[in-house]
């Protein structure tokens, strides 16, 4: 039996940084953009594999630029690479301008999600459609954090 292939979808999210959100520099905790990286991946997974997705976990991310109370913050998320049951998902957040339009990069990662059934069981998912020369570097760089992934999980047991 032949399985499913599909392109990825970039999913968007949007979000005001408010004084809440900010440490004593008026810059955004480190905590509150992982959320923001990791709720968009996850939106990014489930809707690749039209399945409930969890985080298994994350691979360095790298802070460029400080994004600010008052910033508007862009959050971009698609798959890069599928195994059997996982996706690596890509996540950029961007500071984007509020009166203009250019765009900042802020800072990035990547995250790996297992797709689950309703006991939380791994469940198969669609593999990745893979064709343009930009999507087969990024299938590279996602299969490279996979194997790192599963390298910690078996050296953690």
């Amino acid at each position: 039996m032949r399985k499913e292939t599909k392109k990825t979808v970039e999913v968007l999210h949007t979000e005001l940084v408010f004084p809440g959100d900010t440490n004593h520099y008026g810059t955004i905790f480190g905590g509150k953009i992982l959320a923001m990286m990791d709720m968009t991946g996850a939106l990014a997974a489930m809707q690749f594999c039209n399945e409930e997705a969890v985080t298994a976990s994350f691979e360095s991310v790298d802070f460029k630029k400080p994004l600010k109370e008052g910033d508007i913050l862009e959050v971009r998320a698609k798959v890069i690479f599928t195994s059997n049951k996982s996706m690596v998902v890509k996540i950029d957040v961007y500071r984007i301008g509020k009166f203009h339009s250019r765009k900042d990069y802020g800072c990035g990662g990547y995250a790996t999600f297992v797709a689950v059934d309703s006991n939380g069981e791994p469940r198969t998912i669609p593999q990745l459609k893979v064709t343009t020369k930009e999507e087969k570097r990024l299938w590279e760089i996602g299969k490279q954090i996979k194997q790192k992934a599963t390298e910690r999980a078996s050296s953690s047991k």
